[in-house]
């Protein structure tokens, strides 16, 4: 969880140009997204793979990031693919300013035994195809692949593959809205614990620094994402 809170202050002062600029910067993040509360009737808490990795259906931190963006100013060559949409969108999310600080700290300070084996380089992300099994930084692994749907498992290392007290799933995705002529962009996530036990009715455990840095890191990852297919 430090390294969360270590990685949006060096994010967010890079991208504002200091301290003076942090607030105009979040600002422009609030205006240029939205972010939406899911719902647990969400088709996504449906699914088989949330069901795996969450099969207690433990309470979540959940939420929707979104961002429209006119099909014009979109790269000419993604405006009819939404898988190559997505992938590009993905690669831009995990390559760019908003993570590099948190893959730096993880490959200097959290590469145990065992992890020699994933990406660790901004560089080789931003070319990655994110099939599943690929697993990044010591926290992150491609859980499944839909084309313009990609789900990457976060929380807990990949070494420990069962169930996890810090554990959480994200869904990334694009969509072609043609009557719009828009592109729309979707970075869903949930952040709970797998493995605990819980009351029916209770609140996630999420702790409160984290349920406030969380908007303003998905908000700067979802830019990048953006940048990253923008004409």
């Amino acid at each position: 969880m430090g390294i969360l809170r270590t990685t949006f202050k060096t994010s967010l002062y890079g991208v504002t140009g200091g301290l003076a600029s942090v607030g105009a910067g979040m600002a422009y993040f609030g205006a240029t997204t939205s972010i939406v509360d899911l719902k647990n009737d969400d088709a996504w808490f449906r699914s088989k793979t949330y069901a795996r990795y969450n099969p207690k259906a433990n309470p979540a931190l959940q939420d929707d990031c979104i961002k429209r963006v006119p099909l014009s100013k979109i790269r000419p060559e993604l405006r009819n693919d939404e898988a190559a949409l997505a992938l590009d969108f993905c690669r831009g999310i995990w390559s760019r300013w908003a993570f590099w600080p948190q893959s730096k700290l993880h490959e200097r300070y959290d590469a145990p035994p065992g992890s020699e084996g994933y990406t660790w380089k901004t560089s080789e992300l931003a070319v990655a195809k994110y099939e599943p099994g690929l697993k990044f930084s010591n926290h992150f692994e491609v859980v499944q692949n839909q084309g313009n749907e990609i789900t990457v498992r976060c929380g807990g290392s990949p070494l420990q593959p069962g169930l996890r007290n810090s554990d959480g799933l994200v869904l990334i995705s694009a969509r072609i809205d043609r009557e719009k002529q828009e592109a729309v962009f979707s970075l869903k996530s949930a952040l709970f614990d797998s493995a605990g036990s819980y009351d029916k009715g209770a609140g996630h455990p999420i702790p409160p620094k984290i349920v406030f840095l969380h908007p303003w890191y998905v908000r700067m990852l979802l830019h990048c994402g953006v940048g990253n297919v923008k004409a």
